[in-house]
């Protein structure tokens, strides 16, 4: 009886504690991060209120270098390369199609904790990613109801991630969180590989015609850049962004955002007078990408919920009722009593005057 109390107790208390780390431990650490196979695209449906085609403005087609209200698609696909522990090697690849052409493609590469999902400047050193701060890809896996800080990878820059409201989308509850990024110059190098450098003076007579710039704007180029044969020009990236998190697994389920790249002239104290808009476009998430992005929001939330909550709280039940069981067959054991010897009769001696 005594092997069965032991037993049940040793295996009680293995369940008390696997159930423990399991909670605490195993699933915060490797159950609830960025998978190393993570492999996602998500598409979004668009419609480009403007689009600028620098190969029509340097041939002096302003009728073809601007189109408006032209429908389009945006896709994104995020890939974990490679892990290092608890950091991730995520390539993200954005690329914007319409018309029938390709409009732009980034891809950027990041080192990013997979729990928080936030960008980490710790990392092998083979490694090659962008230096960002804040969120790239992703919310973190059990996103709050707090604003987060996160990275414009158009302009290597950060804005607020500002919480709004629980709102439903594709079904499932969601966090609404809202960023707004002013206008900021553009520093991403592959956005700037398509854009022209410089405007030619030529053009400019051509412009005002079009109506793209005032004849006030070109007194004020004349007067900064007299005798020049073209004029300096920068980029600036404004966004009015809405997203829509599912909190469990810190996925976005779907967005609205409203994004706009302008082009302007470079002055030489440093600021940029905007000219004339280059890309400004307005995307939400497809229903198949939707869909999608729900069905891995519950998968993901489901296998958390079940190797942190539901497994260990089964595994901490049964070993508690194991140990309550072997403690009782112990002291039921030991409250057995032994057989007693029995007792010893007296011998009197006989009485004096006895019969003999």
């Amino acid at each position: 009886m005594r092997k069965a109390a032991i037993s049940s107790g040793a295996i009680g208390l293995v369940l008390v504690i696997a159930a423990g780390l399991l909670a605490w431990l195993i699933t915060p650490s490797y159950i609830a991060r960025m998978p190393g196979n993570y492999n996602k695209t998500r598409t979004y449906d668009a419609t480009i209120g403007t689009m600028f085609n620098p190969a029509a403005l340097a041939s002096g087609n302003l009728a073809g270098a601007i189109k408006t209200n032209v429908p389009g698609t945006i896709a994104e696909n995020v890939k974990v390369q490679q892990t290092s522990g608890n950091t991730a090697l995520v390539r993200d690849t954005r690329t914007i199609t319409a018309g029938g052409g390709l409009l732009g493609q980034t891809v950027t590469p990041y080192a990013v904790d997979r729990q928080t999902l936030a960008a980490t400047a710790s990392y092998p050193g083979s490694w090659k990613v962008i230096p960002a701060q804040g969120l790239t890809v992703s919310w973190p896996l059990g996103a709050k109801q707090q604003n987060y800080t996160g990275w414009v990878y158009q302009t290597y820059t950060t804005t607020t991630l500002r919480y709004v409201a629980q709102v439903r989308q594709g079904g499932i509850t969601t966090y609404e969180y809202q960023a707004t990024v002013p206008p900021t110059r553009i520093k991403n190098p592959q956005l700037l590989a398509v854009l022209p450098k410089s405007l030619p003076v030529s053009l400019v007579p051509k412009m005002v015609a079009a109506g793209l710039i005032s004849p006030a704007q070109v007194a004020s180029l004349a007067k900064a850049f007299p005798g020049a044969t073209s004029i300096p020009l920068a980029y600036t990236y404004q966004a009015a962004d809405t997203y829509y998190v599912a909190p469990g697994t810190g996925l976005v389920v779907n967005l609205s955002n409203n994004e706009k790249e302008m082009a302007g002239v470079a002055m030489p104290g440093g600021t940029i007078v905007p000219v004339l808009p280059v890309l400004a476009y307005t995307y939400h998430a497809s229903p198949a990408s939707l869909s999608a992005a729900v069905n891995d929001a519950n998968s993901g939330s489901s296998a958390i919920a079940t190797w942190g909550v539901t497994v260990p709280i089964t595994a901490a039940a049964v070993g508690f009722v194991l140990v309550v069981l072997g403690v009782y067959l112990w002291m039921r054991e030991s409250g057995k009593g032994h057989p007693g010897e029995l007792p010893r009769q007296e011998r009197h001696p006989a009485p004096a005057g006895g019969v003999r």
